[in-house]
């Protein structure tokens, strides 16, 4: 059983703390007090003052990475210089130079393994809408709209999270989901990107950015645009939605469900009725698997850093 170690306590720790003791054994955390109140009350392992002190008593196999966005870059680092494998919440860094110092150390040290948690891969609905699209119920994919909304809450947040120079604005921390699913979905590649950023909703803070846009270029002709927003009200905790439409008809999925349907030759609005089990992208790549690979764990992230120069510097931007 893998040994794991948590750094940080911000954001889908569940993806780890639920394998506790069956895929995974958890033995030291580098987090605040309350971080671990909440995540794991129960746990056993120490915690420690630094990832440095941590790596060096306790020796992991893995680093679970989930603290503040602007730090993540360098913690990975030193998780990778430690000889460690990696597993981060998104983002793994916010700069292009951060990337590719990822990318050119994980491309010299081959056995060293990295999971970026895009997590959307797992999902039912979006698993089933992947298989349609590849076995071409709707032909070949021509236009995709992927739609990623959820709210702000904005006093539960911490300070980090509201300031985008640290929280790397909406591409990095939300719309990765989408741009994976982009290329996921459809089989192309990103080619190039215009993209826009901003804040509507409070706009007395200079530093929250709540709405984000990036249309995309793809590799086979097509286009898509990814969006989203952290605007939606109370009384609805999120929306994520994704159409494609393809030469030969149109697939349209409702995440909440979920609720996919197929319209093409064979008939309009077809509801699909069955759809494959979950899947948790962080099992499967500790049993070896590839559900998430480690070249598109690296390309996502290489998207969003690259939408997020685009909306900063207002042009169109090449893509990897």
């Amino acid at each position: 059983m893998k040994r794991v170690v948590i750094i940080g306590g911000e954001t889908h720790l569940n993806e780890i703390t639920n394998l506790q003791g069956s895929a995974l054994t958890i033995v030291g955390t580098c987090m605040r007090a309350e971080q671990i109140n909440t995540a794991l009350p129960n746990l056993a392992a120490p915690n420690f003052d630094s990832p440095e002190a941590m790596f060096a008593a306790v020796k992991p196999d893995i680093v679970a990475v989930s603290n503040e966005n602007d730090l993540k870059a360098d913690v990975i680092m030193a998780a990778l210089h430690f000889g460690c494998d990696i597993i981060a919440d998104k983002p793994l860094c916010l700069t292009m130079a951060e990337q590719q110092e990822l990318e050119t150390w994980l491309a010299d040290h081959p056995r060293q393994r990295l999971l970026n948690l895009l997590t959307l891969r797992g999902n039912p609905g979006w698993q089933e809408l992947h298989d349609q699209i590849r076995a071409g119920q709707i032909g070949q994919p021509a236009f995709v709209h992927i739609r990623m909304a959820v709210k702000l809450k904005r006093t539960q947040r911490p300070p980090w999270f509201l300031d985008w120079r640290r929280a790397g604005g909406l591409f990095l921390d939300l719309l990765i989901h989408g741009l994976d699913q982009v290329e996921w979905l459809t089989g192309t590649s990103v080619v190039a990107m215009t993209a826009n950023m901003g804040n509507l909703g409070v706009p007395d803070d200079p530093q929250l950015r709540d709405h984000a846009a990036v249309y995309c270029e793809l590799s086979n002709g097509g286009s898509a645009v990814v969006e989203g927003q952290r605007l939606l009200p109370e009384t609805k905790a999120s929306d994520y939605r994704a159409m494609v439409a393809g030469a030969g008809g149109y697939a349209d999925l409702d995440m909440a469900g979920p609720v996919l349907r197929i319209t093409n030759a064979v008939g309009a609005d077809q509801v699909v009725a069955t759809f494959p089990d979950s899947v948790s992208v962080v099992k499967d790549w500790l049993n070896g698997g590839d559900w998430v690979p480690q070249a598109a764990s690296l390309r996502a992230n290489r998207l969003a850093v690259l939408a997020t120069q685009s909306a900063l510097e207002h042009r169109r931007v090449m893509g990897p």
